[in-house]
């Protein structure tokens, strides 16, 4: 099974860390910056793909990575918008809006 974790902050790091418990998963890691906490914990040397995931691109960028499951740590981008007014409601409207665009099964963390 392939999974696209999108964001591996620290709710991604989590999953990183029990999705590695099972050698048969193939995990492909997305997030906006390069050392994101999966990263900096040592979990991860590097993600596949820096990149900012939104309703637009998300059905492009997964027909190229192929995932059977996305999972999507909803913490990473309301750690970047948390402290703007309204970022948090925010945040939360574009993940439900890239789960209800993406073609492919989408579960937010």
């Amino acid at each position: 099974m392939r999974i696209w974790l999108i964001g591996a902050d620290a709710r991604g790091a989590a999953v990183v860390r029990q999705l590695q418990k099972n050698q048969n998963l193939e995990v492909f890691v997305s997030h906006p910056t390069e050392r994101p906490k999966a990263v900096t914990d040592g979990l991860l040397a590097k993600v596949n793909l820096v990149e900012t995931v939104t309703p637009v691109n998300i059905n492009t960028l997964a027909r190229r990575i192929r995932p059977d499951l996305i999972l999507i740590d909803t913490g990473a981008d309301a750690h970047s918008l948390g402290r703007v007014a309204g970022g948090s409601t925010f945040t939360d409207a574009i993940n439900q809006e890239i789960v209800a665009a993406s073609d492919y099964p989408c579960i937010l963390l």
